[in-house]
Order: structure tokens, then sequence, then C-alpha cells
């Protein structure tokens, strides 16, 4: 079965919600997929962040439409069957996009049969262990995707975790310290709750060593494949 639907049909089971995309190792690729599939199966979807994003200048959402501007936006009417991609520009950073207005943001999630928020920041690297101002995950979510990069099995922390410091290994310890510490990958968890560790293509993390209190999949998001799950 396809990893995108099985991780599309989890967080979404009635054809509308707020999805939120947290952790490191994909989320931004994942979110144009679920997008996709969300997408194909006639629904109105709006893609956006909550922290920043890249700008579609340097990303391919495949959004039917991309906005930069909150005019734009609001003015916008979605149909079903259709993705939007809205993201505020960034002064200082022309390759990055930020947030829109909370309040904003809240609007236009009524507009939407389904949300897709990336909520978090890893600076491309394959885990990420949060601060206390991080993710940023809105009221309105009703599931939260935390993703972890499998990539970063056998490498030191300080070449592949963002926010945590060290010369020790990702090894299976190191994994399950960073999915049940309360600033880990599962941080901010609410509604359906699921922990996707990706990039199994390149390393696979020998699920029955993982200690996880909710649901998990492991898979690749380039090959749309399961490699195994938990509860789900």
């Amino acid at each position: 079965m396809s990893l995108i639907k099985t991780i599309g049909d989890y967080l979404i089971s009635d054809n509308c919600g707020v999805v939120s995309i947290t952790g490191a190792g994909g989320k931004t690729s994942t979110l144009k997929a679920l997008g996709q599939y969300y997408r194909e199966k006639g629904l109105s979807v709006l893609l956006t962040t909550t922290t920043k994003i890249q700008s579609p200048k340097t990303f391919d959402y495949d959004a039917d439409y991309a906005f930069t501007d909150e005019g734009d936006a609001l003015l916008h009417e979605p149909e079903k069957g259709q993705s939007v991609f809205y993201a505020q520009r960034a002064l200082m950073d022309p390759k990055k996009l930020v947030s829109p207005r909370p309040d904003v943001l809240s609007l236009l999630i009524k507009r939407y049969d389904v949300t897709i928020i990336e909520a978090d920041g890893a600076k491309g690297l394959p885990l990420k262990y949060h601060s206390d101002r991080d993710p940023v995950i809105v009221d309105e979510t009703t599931a939260v995707l935390a993703i972890m990069g499998a990539s970063s099995y056998g490498d030191t922390v300080d070449n592949s975790c963002f926010g945590y410091e060290s010369t020790a290994p990702v090894d299976m310890k190191f994994i399950n310290y960073l999915i049940n510490d309360d600033q880990g990958a599962l941080k901010g968890m609410r509604g359906r709750s699921l922990l996707f560790i990706n990039q199994a293509d390149e390393k696979t993390l020998p699920l029955d060593e993982i200690i996880c209190p909710v649901p998990l999949i492991m898979g690749s998001l380039r090959e749309d494949r399961i490699y195994g799950r938990k509860d789900i």
C-alpha cells in the first residue's frame, strides 16, 4: 500500500482537518505529497507554515496557486480538488517565506477542507530537538505528523540533530531518547498523532527496538513505500 495514502488516510479520516508537520527529515516534501493526495481526493487544500518555509521559486509545491501576498490569499475562493500555497514574503531572506498573521491563518483554515502546515524548522538536518519556542502548533490542529530522518542513523548527533550538541553516535539509545524526551520528536502532539521515520530506503532502523508512545510508520517518501509500522 502507498505510504502517502496510508499516512493521509490516518491523519484525515473525514475529509476535513488541519495537519501540522513537525520534526526533520522531509517535512516540506511530505507537505507537498499530502497536498497532492488530498487534492486528488477532490478536497480543497491549503499549504502553509507557522514558522518559515521555502519559496515556490526554489521548491515546487505542485499547487494550483501560490500566493506570497496576504491580499491575494484572502481574495482567492478555493475550489474542490484545488491546492493553494500561501506564506508571506520575508523582508530579510528572499529564499524563505514566513507564517501568515495568526488571525489571517485562522480565517483561511475555515475556507479549506484540509490545511497542511509546516510547523517546525531544522536547517535541513534529519533530526530535531526542540527549544521552548517550537514547534508552533495552531489551536485548530486536528492531527500532528512528526518526522525523523533515518539517514542520521550511525552518524554523530552534532552532524544530524538540529538543536542538540553532542559528539555521541546516533544509535537506538539516542533515537529512543529523542522520541520520548519532552523536547524531542513528539513535542506538540495533539489530535491524531503519528511518527513517520522517513529515509528508510537509505537506512532501516530495527523496528522492534523503537520505543514510541504513538503510532509509528517507517518508510521512504521517495519510493512511496512502507518498510514497517506499529499500531497503524
